[in-house]
C-alpha cells in the first residue's frame, strides 16, 4: 500500500503573488529613501547638537558657579573652548574651564577630532562682530549671535537668542 504524498506536485509562487511583494517592498523603498541622509547630514547634525549642548553646559556653568562663562569660537583652529571670567584675549591664550565629565582635560572640542565629525567646518561666527558669547550669572548671553557648520552639502545653524539666551540648531541647507 503506498502512502500518498502531499508534496507531489510541485509548489510554486504565482505571477500575482510575486508581483504583490514587488509592491509591497517599492512602498517600503519610496518611504524609507528619502529619509536616509548623507554622511554629510549626520556630521553637520551631530556636531550641531553638540555645540548645542556645550553652549547649553556654559550657561548652567555661568548659573551654578555665578561667574561669567564664555564660550569661545576659533574657525581658524575649527575649535572652540569654555572659559571663565573671558576677557576677551587671545584664543590661544584664554585658558579653558575643566571638562565637568572628563575630570582634569580642559573644555575645548576640535571638531575634526571628534567622532564621526571630522568633516565639519566652522563657517562663521557672529556675536555682534565678536567670535565669543558670554553668559552671566544669571545665565543671560552678552548678545545674540549665530555660529554656522557645514559638512558636504549641508549647512546647520546654532543660534543663541539675545534676550532670552535660548539656543536652538536649525538646518539650512543641503
Amino acid at each position: 500500500m503506498r502512502i500518498p504524498n502531499r508534496w507531489s506536485a510541485q509548489a510554486a509562487f504565482s505571477l500575482v503573488e510575486i508581483l504583490v511583494v514587488i509592491l509591497i517592498l517599492a512602498i517600503a523603498a519610496a518611504i524609507v529613501v528619502p529619509n536616509i541622509g548623507s554622511a554629510g547630514d549626520s556630521e553637520a547634525i551631530s556636531a550641531a547638537r553638540v555645540m548645542k549642548s556645550d553652549l547649553e553646559v556654559a550657561r548652567s556653568m555661568a548659573l551654578t558657579t555665578q561667574h561669567p562663562h564664555a564660550v569661545v569660537f576659533s574657525a581658524d583652529r575649527q575649535s572652540y573652548k569654555i572659559v571663565a571670567d573671558y576677557a576677551g584675549e587671545d584664543y590661544a591664550s584664554a585658558v579653558a574651564v575643566a571638562h565637568p565629565v572628563l575630570g582634569n582635560k580642559s573644555f575645548v572640542v576640535h571638531l575634526a577630532s571628534q567622532n564621526g565629525m571630522s568633516n565639519v567646518a566652522v563657517v562663521s561666527v557672529s556675536f555682534d562682530g565678536a567670535t565669543y558669547v558670554t553668559f552671566n550669572s544669571q545665565g543671560d548671553p552678552s548678545s545674540g549671535g549665530t555660529v554656522t557648520l557645514r559638512s558636504g552639502s549641508t549647512q546647520m545653524q546654532i543660534a543663541v537668542a539675545g534676550l532670552t539666551g535660548a539656543i536652538t540648531a536649525t538646518r539650512m541647507a543641503g
